[in-house]
């Protein structure tokens, strides 16, 4: 089964809006919107159900800084 991560963060240096999703599984990887690269840590459960944490980085679109995000 594939696992989502919707991506919505602010670039740290312009503070533009970087919005992105991939669908992940085994062997498998689709990115949609902005490219970026992503590491699982693990899955946390929450009252509203698991999701994935992750280490995110992403070039912003914008200015072309080269972000990094703990999700």
């Amino acid at each position: 089964m594939a696992e989502v991560i919707k991506l919505r963060v602010r670039c740290h240096a312009c503070s533009a809006m970087i919005e992105g999703s991939a669908k992940y599984g085994a062997g498998h990887y689709v990115a949609e919107g902005v490219d970026f690269e992503f590491v699982a840590l693990g899955k946390i459960e929450t009252p509203k159900g698991r999701r994935v944490k992750a280490e995110i980085s992403a070039v912003c679109p914008n200015c072309g800084v080269r972000n990094k995000w703990i999700i």
